[in-house]
């Protein structure tokens, strides 16, 4: 090969490589043109024409109070002082119990009559133990006497008057007995006794358990019937960490149920469990006006609880616009500019709005009419 024909070679490689490499230049350059035509600009420019006809208003944001509702959910519990199980205080034979599961009982109300032998032997052992202290005590006023005139040495009057303590005691724990098993000592006498006991409802409620039936035989501290006491139920609501700093006691509440949200029923605050759970929550146990006893326990219910008013940083509500899903305002930039940033409301009052991320615009301006305006010339712009 001549040297003429090698340098002839030469160029025409060269020529090739750099029309290359300008083809694939001038390939790329559209496609990041489209790209960046997509996006929308969070700053928009208005002409004076524009800003003329948008009529736009700016405001400082004010430091408000706004009164902060916490929306929470719970079900009606019963408490557990309020769950009652009435158990046999003796053993005995089951001689009369008509309930079941759901019915109502007032307080008084005769619930399980029980009977065995024992029971007149108990008896028995109180009217004869108070016969002898009534002996034990004519005997001591006796050698009381006869000490005063030493016609008694002082043995004998200290043995009188210890039988009288030892009657005393065994009188006053067969007394006790007695009462246990709902036998009234003042009215016992040798005419009334009976072998048979009555347990009555200590307080009105709904019977939830029953677990004798007639004739059966149940020792002492067999539970017989379980019930609740129709006043006992409260409100439990769940209420995370983020919401416990608003809420306290004696605080007012407007309670409804799924199935009635219409129906509000009134109520307070309790008392407040402050101890966060495994789950992420605390509980808050509120009474409700009229008292429970109408909704069953289960019964899941939600509330809003009225708490104390905080001053926030809040903007009008006109000042704020929605875009895909999201909310924002708009911050004077100064020249006619204006910036959309996002905010994170808050709680809404007398047509303010609590904004939680203020310092997106602190010391600065905002746009409080015409802010949708502006949403629309950055859309066109965008588009």
């Amino acid at each position: 090969m001549n040297i003429n024909n090698y340098i002839f070679s030469k160029a025409v490689f060269l020529v090739a490589i750099f029309h290359f490499h300008s083809c694939k230049e001038s390939s790329v350059a559209p496609v990041e043109e489209s790209q960046a035509g997509t996006s929308m600009e969070s700053i928009v420019q208005l002409t004076d024409a524009q800003f003329k006809n948008a009529g736009l208003r700016v405001a400082i944001p004010e430091k408000r109070k706004v009164g902060h509702v916490i929306q929470l959910n719970g079900k009606i519990e019963v408490m557990p002082e309020n769950t009652i199980t009435i158990s046999s205080p003796m053993a005995g034979f089951v001689r009369q119990i008509k309930w079941m599961p759901g019915m109502l009982v007032t307080k008084g109300q005769t619930l399980v009559r029980l009977e065995e032998k024992e029971y007149i032997q108990l008896q028995q052992n109180y009217l004869s133990a108070k016969n002898a202290l009534s002996f034990a005590k004519l005997d001591f006023e006796r050698q009381s006497e006869l000490s005063k005139n030493q016609a008694v040495s002082d043995k004998v009057f200290q043995l009188a008057e210890e039988k009288v303590k030892q009657n005393q005691i065994s009188l006053r724990a067969l007394r006790e007995q007695l009462k246990l098993i709902h036998i009234n000592p003042e009215t016992l006498s040798a005419e009334n006794l009976t072998s048979q006991i009555v347990i009555s409802a200590p307080v009105s409620g709904t019977i939830t358990e029953v677990n004798v039936n007639s004739g059966k035989y149940v020792q002492a501290g067999d539970a017989m019937i379980k019930m609740i006491d129709n006043n006992g139920s409260r409100l439990v609501l769940k209420a995370f960490e983020k919401d416990l700093p608003y809420l306290k006691t004696g605080q007012n509440i407007s309670a409804y149920s799924n199935t009635q949200s219409d129906k509000i029923r009134s109520g307070k605050v309790q008392y407040i469990v402050k101890s966060v759970g495994d789950q992420g929550f605390a509980q808050v146990i509120c009474t409700l006006d009229g008292g429970s006893s109408e909704i069953l326990p289960g019964t899941y219910m939600n509330a809003d609880i009225e708490s104390q008013s905080v001053e926030v940083w809040t903007v009008p509500t006109e000042a704020l616009v929605t875009f895909e899903g999201k909310e924002y305002v708009f911050i004077e930039k100064g020249s006619k500019s204006y910036q959309m940033v996002e905010i994170k409301p808050g709680q809404t009052e007398n047509g303010r709005l609590q904004v939680i991320n203020y310092q997106v615009f602190a010391d600065k301006k905002i746009v409080t009419n015409g802010a949708y305006t502006l949403l629309m010339k950055m859309k066109n712009v965008a588009e």
